[in-house]
């Protein structure tokens, strides 16, 4: 039996009219002075699983060993088909 596991992503906003950001206060603005919101991922150690990245000592064979000991099979394939 397979379940839908997808994730409903919303559609992306459509591009700011406006050209240049900047930073009033503690917030990102347009031109116009409105609160910008910027979306997007930075994936960086998630699919670079070297270990001056994540922390954990070792090398990637042997982190995969440990998440397949932590999740399990089914857990850690889903995981990685993923990735």
């Amino acid at each position: 039996m397979t379940r839908d596991r997808s994730i409903p992503i919303p559609p992306p906003s459509p591009p700011a009219s406006t050209g240049i950001l900047r930073v009033s206060g503690n917030q990102i603005v347009g031109e116009d002075g409105k609160p910008i919101i910027l979306r997007g991922a930075g994936l960086g150690g998630h699919l670079n699983m070297e270990n001056f990245i994540t922390g954990y000592p070792g090398h990637e064979h042997e982190m995969r060993r440990a998440l397949k000991a932590a999740l399990g099979e089914e857990r850690y394939d889903f995981f990685f088909d993923k990735v």
